[in-house]
């Protein structure tokens, strides 16, 4: 009871902190989703605590808290390389975002994706051992000799293709079209 006399007869709180009057809170509600204007509207509040209040009051939706059965049913389909949008429609009101985070929290890996074609078969056969072997395009880069050549190949380097064959245990043939 003294706790509520010293309030009504201060306007402060135990910390100090001036107590929201209803006029204070009609003006947040007002000018809510835009945070300049709340501060300009507010002048004796911080951002930190018109952003509580507006939590208290429902303004901002509540954050979705993963619970363990969600993060156990990630799993499968992120490992399995399930599109984004279908994970969305899988867990409803998560974004995006969330998804991503909860999946590195938790150490699950999205498969590797073969890379794209070139145009150029020859680099596209390279590209595509390499990847079977597990080797990125910046390892194989790097034992070629190269610095971003098979990462972004857009013309024919002859002799860091020789030493890609060579690298992944191939051997150059040559096919004559029919004249």
């Amino acid at each position: 009871m003294a706790l509520l006399r010293h309030i009504e007869r201060t306007g402060c709180t135990i910390a100090g902190d001036p107590v929201w009057t209803d006029d204070e809170i009609a003006r947040l509600c007002a000018a809510f989703p835009d945070r300049k204007a709340a501060c300009v509207a507010l002048p004796r509040r911080t951002l930190a605590a018109f952003m509580h209040k507006a939590r208290q009051l429902g303004l901002v939706p509540s954050r979705r808290i993963w619970t363990s059965d969600e993060a156990i049913r990630l799993r499968k389909p992120y490992v399995a390389g399930i599109p984004m949008s279908e994970l969305l429609e899988m867990f409803p009101g998560k974004t995006r975002s969330q998804i991503w985070r909860k999946a590195r929290d938790k150490g699950y890996r999205r498969p590797r994706r073969a890379p794209t074609p070139t145009g150029m078969p020859l680099v596209d056969s390279i590209r595509k051992r390499a990847f079977e072997c597990r080797l990125s395009m910046t390892d194989l880069d790097a034992f070629v000799g190269r610095r971003r050549y098979f990462v972004s190949p857009s013309y024919m380097d002859w002799r860091a293709l020789q030493r890609a064959m060579i690298l992944l245990g191939g051997r150059p043939t040559i096919f004559w079209a029919h004249a």
